[in-house]
């Protein structure tokens, strides 16, 4: 017959209360720190997590395998914590936040790309709103969507293949 824990006190005995917070001991801006609000993706853990059993179970100098890395988040608390890292997914999706979310950028080819994107958004699209974005979004929302959509196709492949906006625009069709 299987052991039952006569009361909730027994049942959290053995829980380690330096792994279990509470929302007001840590609310959700802090859970979701930095890159980590990228992206909704449901079934992440929190960084803080990551950072403790690391902490714990790791020391300089060592690698991090994520197996089955998701979003990147022990990816990214990895290399935040000076440990080389590596991360597997079979989901492509997931493999594009990673690659964005611990890549090495220039800020300032940054910038200068995204002013040159600012610059041509406005631009009148070729594509007229279909009925669903017409329903959905108002008509100045979804000109800017519309010329999104037509910059990011106007990009080389590989540059398309590497943009998460291009997965996002997908459904404008």
């Amino acid at each position: 017959m299987a052991r039952v824990a006569p009361t909730q006190d027994a049942l959290y005995a053995e829980l380690d209360l330096a792994l279990s917070w509470s929302e007001r001991d840590l609310p959700e801006r802090e859970r979701t720190k930095h890159v980590h609000r990228l992206h909704p993706y449901l079934g992440k853990f929190i960084p803080q997590l990551v950072e403790i059993l690391l902490g714990r179970y790791f020391r300089p100098g060592q690698h991090v395998l994520d197996p089955f890395a998701g979003s990147g988040t022990t990816l990214v608390q990895a290399l935040e914590s000076g440990f080389d890292a590596t991360g597997v997914d079979v989901a492509a999706f997931n493999c594009l936040l990673m690659d964005v979310k611990t890549r090495s950028y220039n800020p300032f080819v940054i910038e200068q790309e995204l002013r040159a994107v600012h610059s041509r958004v406005g631009e009148t699209p070729s594509d007229r709103p279909s009925a669903y974005v017409r329903r959905w979004f108002a008509p100045q929302a979804a000109r800017e969507l519309l010329g999104f959509r037509a910059l990011i196709a106007g990009r080389s492949r590989r540059q398309r293949n590497s943009s998460a906006a291009t997965r996002s625009t997908r459904w404008l069709d």
